[in-house]
């Protein structure tokens, strides 16, 4: 099988290399709005097991942050809707968490990617973008995290 080749981009540039057998970088991205009110956006990625839907792999992961994280509590339901101009799939929950005897609060949206032969060729691959915050969440927090989950394009002009 012949390895294809693909320019990996970070932040601070790109570089060539193989395409990996599989990419499971986490980026967090640290922000402050403009009352200097710090927040994350956070991604990472994760495989479904096999025939395992989205909806149960956020139940099962819901479950482990629940008996890891001290004081768990989801906010609310699990929504269900589409994003971005591809118009994917996205299953968004919040949650909060004790850390360091602070509050922290998260959205999460898990997407699940579509099928490409060199980027997600099992058809199993999530990618997890996640707002993070000590505070309620600001308008602008929101509306940044909203505009990065929107305009989220997934790689498709690979082999």
């Amino acid at each position: 099988m012949a390895k294809s080749t693909v320019t990996y981009a970070l932040f601070e540039g790109s570089f060539i290399t193989d395409a990996p057998a599989l990419d499971r970088t986490v980026n967090i991205l640290m922000f402050s709005d403009p009352d200097e009110n710090a927040y994350q956006i956070m991604i990472n990625r994760a495989l479904l097991n096999e025939d395992q839907e989205p909806e149960a792999w956020c139940e099962q992961q819901t479950e482990v942050q629940r008996n890891e994280l001290p004081g768990f509590k989801t906010e609310g339901k699990m929504l269900t809707h589409e994003i971005g101009p591809a118009r994917l799939p996205v299953i968004q929950i919040a949650n909060n968490f004790l850390q360091d005897g602070k509050t922290i609060r998260q959205v999460q949206s898990i997407i699940r990617l579509p099928r490409n032969s060199t980027v997600n060729p099992g058809n199993r691959g999530l990618i997890i973008f996640t707002l993070r915050a000590e505070n309620e969440f600001t308008e602008f927090q929101r509306k940044h995290y909203v505009q990065v989950i929107n305009s989220f394009d997934p790689e498709t002009t690979l082999p």
